[in-house]
């Protein structure tokens, strides 16, 4: 992978857009499953209490099952086991209602919810076939009445049917552009995030990335980031350049020095623009002499860089200034050390190291 497009796929990605779907379930999985158990409990003593205790057994052992997934949940905190544990849990508690019928066969009606609470769980994928399953089940059971303990009317199980079958497509439909306008906002707030974090001429990392983004970082990930060489570079009389053969060709020599700096450096190396024609060179977990023989090797490739303007070769050199960081305390003060390095580099003749 290219320097270019590690650093933008390496620090930028959809994760934080996943993390808050990945919320949006889990609040929606703890909402019904505290709603679900208060619901069952209700229903199971009110029915207890009217002597209907096959549908009070029923939504006793709902509300347990219920309860036990939840606490699974808080155990293992693996919220994609214990949605799927829940979306089964609703099949089967689908069909034992139906199959009891109910208080006055009135189960047909509790059904409805399921198939939607079923795709806010699992996802538009997973969620199909769950609901397939309920609805065939369903299909199966109401099409054998001999092995009901309810009665139900044919014509009554045929428009149960035909109803619960639009609910699950307009429900898919639902789920289905849902996750598409989600992965167009997550893919818009990337590029988004990526643009402002790079810099338009050159195509590099800017100084927003590096100081909202990277360092940030390696506060967090010290042992992967320490100890870190850090590099300034400047282009050598750039603005005599640019006076002498206008912006335009300045533009251009700036971003043929940053591709001829990320040839020289690693992948998972950080090379932004941080200033008109200054650079910032990152090399995490990298010594104070290997930064030394970095800088020396983009200084070699930058004087040897060849520049047609007007059919004649023109050149540019660069200077340097190196300093390495322990830790993320050191930072700062070691990014003064080495900008000060830099013009000492400048004032010792240019075209060199400190």
């Amino acid at each position: 992978m290219s320097n270019a497009r590690y650093w933008l796929t390496h620090f930028f990605d959809d994760s934080l857009s996943l993390d808050v779907d990945q919320k949006r379930r889990l609040y929606s999985f703890l909402a019904f499953s505290y709603f679900g158990i208060v619901m069952l409990l209700t229903f199971s003593y009110s029915n207890f209490m009217q002597e209907s205790r096959s549908i009070s057994t029923i939504t006793l052992i709902g509300a347990t099952a219920i309860l036990a997934n939840l606490l699974l949940y808080y155990i293992k905190h693996n919220l994609q086991l214990c949605c799927t544990i829940c979306g089964l849990f609703m099949i089967f508690f689908c069909l034992a209602l139906v199959h009891h019928g109910g208080i006055e066969n009135t189960a047909l009606y509790w059904v409805f919810p399921f198939p939607m609470v079923i795709f806010v769980l699992l996802g538009r994928f997973l969620g199909f076939w769950f609901n397939c399953l309920l609805f065939l089940s369903l299909v199966l059971l109401l099409a054998l009445p001999e092995y009901l303990q309810a009665q139900y009317r044919a014509h009554e199980g045929f428009r149960f049917l035909a109803s619960l079958f639009a609910v699950n497509a307009i429900s898919y439909i639902n789920e289905h552009y849902r996750e598409r306008s989600h992965i167009k906002m997550s893919d818009l707030n990337l590029s988004k995030e990526q643009q402002a974090n790079t810099d338009a001429l050159t195509h590099l990392p800017n100084r927003r990335f590096v100081d909202a983004v990277f360092f940030p970082t390696c506060k967090t990930n010290i042992n992967n980031s320490f100890p870190m060489v850090l590099i300034m570079a400047d282009v050598d009389l750039f603005k005599r350049f640019n006076d002498d053969y206008g912006h335009q060709m300045g533009d251009e020599v700036l971003t043929q020095l940053s591709r001829t700096i990320e040839q020289c450096i690693r992948s998972e190396d950080i090379v932004a623009r941080v200033g008109g024609e200054e650079f910032l060179l990152l090399f995490s977990q990298t010594t104070y002499d290997i930064g030394l023989k970095i800088a020396e090797k983009v200084r070699k490739k930058v004087a040897t860089m060849k520049i047609i303007h007007d059919q004649k070769t023109l050149r540019v050199t660069m200077s340097f200034g190196v300093a390495i960081a322990y830790s993320y305390g050191e930072i700062e003060s070691k990014l003064k050390d080495a900008d000060a390095k830099l013009y000492q580099a400048k004032d010792a003749g240019r075209n060199c190291i400190l």
